[in-house]
């Protein structure tokens, strides 16, 4: 009993302290933005995670963060079960009922980031003056879709982090070379030729930011560019000069 008293008081403590940190990160960003209207927009990273790896953990946890700070802004705990509640709802009819509730989603686990994300969208500008109109995301569009339209007539755009797009090119290459015999193997598509494109891939991108069209044609070279070989060099869409990252464009 002790040990549970004493938990309590810490977990009361910890979101006190937690409560009080996003305020001040919420007015640090107003303060940043210097906006003069009574709502701020800004930027925010959101992301999900679970106590266990897969989509089998009862509880889960989604997170926004500003993009300008990097200090996290709200936070959404999920959870599918909760021994105590589940404790409290066999309790005689005559008892007091208890307030106890921390089962608060009802569905996959998978789709605990989406739900998360659109209670933390939906209450941003009560809580916090602020409106997440720029969504800095993995990839997983189910969580942006949930939210894109969640402030009417304003806008939510969605921007993704490089590091991300790069992760995703290598893992659908990977899959592709284990569903298909054919493409795997020497001279084909190997696990070192994919850390490699995704490596190049990674820098035709970052390379060419806001122009779509160069980025394109980079990528393109960049999968010739690996391709090449000392028997057949395919160099030829390769970006020429002192900054390029192909040595026989240098030349």
């Amino acid at each position: 009993m002790a040990y549970r008293s004493l938990e309590k008081r810490i977990l009361l403590a910890v979101t006190e302290v937690a409560k009080k940190t996003m305020e001040d990160a919420a007015q640090e960003m107003k303060t940043l933005k210097n906006s003069q209207e009574n709502v701020t927009h800004c930027g925010v990273s959101v992301d999900g995670t679970w106590q266990r790896r897969g989509y089998s953990s009862l509880n889960g946890c989604v997170s926004v963060l500003s993009i300008d700070t990097g200090k996290i802004l709200d936070v959404e705990i999920m959870s599918q079960y909760c021994r105590t509640c589940k404790k409290l709802q066999g309790v005689q009819k005559h008892m007091k009922p208890s307030k106890q509730n921390c089962s608060n989603h009802k569905g996959s686990s998978a789709n605990m980031e989406s739900v998360g994300a659109y209670r933390i969208f939906e209450r941003s500008q009560s809580s916090h003056q602020l409106l997440y109109t720029d969504y800095y995301g993995d990839g997983d569009s189910k969580a942006y879709e949930a939210v894109k339209n969640i402030y009417n007539d304003t806008t939510i755009n969605k921007l993704e982090r490089i590091g991300h797009i790069q992760k995703r090119v290598a893992t659908r290459l990977r899959k592709l070379k284990n569903k298909t015999p054919s493409v795997r193997g020497k001279g084909k598509l190997t696990d070192k030729f994919i850390d490699k494109l995704q490596n190049y891939y990674e820098i035709a991108v970052r390379s060419n930011v806001g122009n779509l069209e160069d980025m394109q044609r980079t990528v393109v070279s960049a999968f010739y560019h690996c391709c090449s070989s000392s028997r057949q060099l395919m160099h030829g869409q390769c970006p020429e000069g002192k900054e390029s990252w192909c040595r026989y464009g240098k030349k």
